[in-house]
C-alpha cells in the first residue's frame, strides 16, 4: 500500500490534491494500492469517483503534530510501505517521526528539504541544488505531475487574432481575481470581440456570485471544477492564470499566457517562467490589483500572431507530461 497525505480547502489550493490524484492513477496502473489520507472531508469533492480509498482523520489540517499518533496507526493498519506528503504545514517533529516508520517522499517547492524525510520532489523550472547526501532529490519539470491528457499533445494551432481568453485562478480565488478582472474586462470596448472561458473550483469564494452574474452571459463560458483543462487550453488563444501547476499545463499545450501571484508559494515559479521568456508575469494581485490588471492588458496587446506562434513552440519544449509516471516509480 502507498499512502498519500494531502488536503484541499479554501486555504490549500486544489492543485495539491489534483497532482496527487495524477500520481495515484499511475500507481494504480502499475498495480499498486493507494490510500488517500486527509484531515477532513473537503478533499472528497475531488477524490470521490476516482475509486481510491480515503481515510478521513477528523483532525485539524493546520496541526500536523496533532495527528502523529493517528497517522502512525493508519500506516500500521494499512501496511503502508511508502508515503507521499503534499502540504506546506508539515513540521520537523512530524516528518522526523513518520520517516522512522515509513519511507516518506515530500513535494518540496518551498525548499525546506522535508525536515529529514528520505526523498524530495521539486518540479520547479529552476529548482535549487540539493546537497544533503542522506536524501534523494528528484528535481526539474520532468517531475511535474500532470494528467494523461497533457502527455505530449499535438502542436497548437495558433490563430492570427485572440478570440478566446482562458481565465483560471486556482481552486479558491481568495483574492477575487476572477470577479474583479471579469467585470473590468467586459466593460472595455477594446476587447469586446473576445469570448471568455472561466475556470473556477468548487471551493471558489465567489462561485455563487459568478454563476449568478455570468451564467447566462453570451461572452462567458463558466466551468466549475472541470476535468477538461487540456481541451479548454487547446481551444483558447491566450490564458491568464495564477502561478502553480497550471503553468506547466500551459507549457504542455503551447498556450501563450500571462501569470499573476495570489500566494507566496507562487512567487518563485512565476518569476522563473517570466525570466526565461515563457510566461509573462503581471504582478502580485494581492498587493496591487489595478497595476496587475494593467500589466495583463499590456501583455495581451503585445502578443501578436508572430509572437504567439514562436512562443507556442518554445513552451512545448518545457515538459513532456510524464512527470506523474516518474513520481509513481519514485514512490515504489
Amino acid at each position: 500500500m502507498i499512502g498519500i497525505r494531502v488536503d484541499a480547502n479554501t486555504t490549500i489550493a486544489s492543485g495539491h490534491v489534483m497532482r496527487s490524484l495524477s500520481v495515484a492513477r499511475k500507481l494504480r496502473e502499475m498495480g499498486q494500492d493507494v490510500l488517500f489520507i486527509c484531515a477532513d472531508n473537503n478533499a472528497m469533492q475531488y477524490i470521490s469517483g476516482s475509486g481510491f480509498e480515503v481515510y478521513i482523520m477528523h483532525t485539524d489540517w493546520k496541526d500536523y503534530d496533532g495527528e502523529i499518533r493517528i497517522i502512525e496507526s493508519i500506516i500500521k493498519e494499512y501496511d503502508v510501505k511508502s508515503l507521499l506528503v503534499d502540504s506546506y504545514y508539515i513540521t520537523p517533529k512530524y516528518m522526523q517521526y513518520i520517516s522512522k516508520i515509513v519511507k516518506v517522499t515530500y513535494f518540496d517547492e518551498l525548499h525546506i528539504c522535508g525536515y529529514g524525510c528520505q526523498q524530495l520532489i521539486n518540479g520547479l523550472l529552476e529548482p535549487p541544488k540539493y546537497t544533503n547526501s542522506n536524501q534523494k532529490a528528484f528535481i526539474g519539470p520532468k517531475y511535474v505531475a500532470l494528467r494523461d491528457e497533457f502527455i505530449q499533445p499535438p502542436k497548437k494551432n495558433v490563430k492570427e487574432i485572440i478570440d478566446n481568453l482562458l481565465i483560471t485562478s486556482g481552486g479558491t480565488d481568495n483574492y477575487h481575481f476572477s470577479k474583479i478582472f471579469l467585470a473590468d474586462f467586459l466593460s472595455r470596448e477594446k476587447w469586446n470581440r473576445i469570448n471568455i472561458s472561466l475556470v473556477i473550483g468548487n471551493l471558489c469564494v465567489d462561485k455563487d456570485d459568478l454563476v449568478k452574474e455570468y451564467g447566462n452571459n453570451p461572452r462567458v463560458r463558466l466551468y466549475i471544477n472541470t476535468n477538461r483543462m487540456a481541451e479548454l487550453m487547446k481551444e483558447a488563444d491566450y490564458a491568464l492564470t495564477a502561478g502553480g501547476t497550471t503553468l506547466y499545463e500551459i507549457c504542455a499545450t503551447g498556450l501563450p499566457a500571462c501569470s499573476y501571484v495570489v500566494g507566496d508559494n507562487q512567487i518563485e515559479i512565476t518569476h522563473s517562467f517570466d525570466k526565461r521568456g515563457l510566461i509573462a508575469f503581471a504582478g502580485d494581485f494581492r498587493k496591487d490589483p489595478n497595476e496587475t490588471i494593467d500589466r495583463i492588458y499590456y501583455s495581451m496587446e503585445k502578443a501578436d500572431y508572430c509572437f504567439r506562434k514562436k512562443l507556442s513552440l518554445k513552451l512545448q519544449e518545457v515538459v513532456d507530461g510524464r512527470g506523474a509516471e516518474r513520481i509513481a516509480r519514485v514512490l515504489m
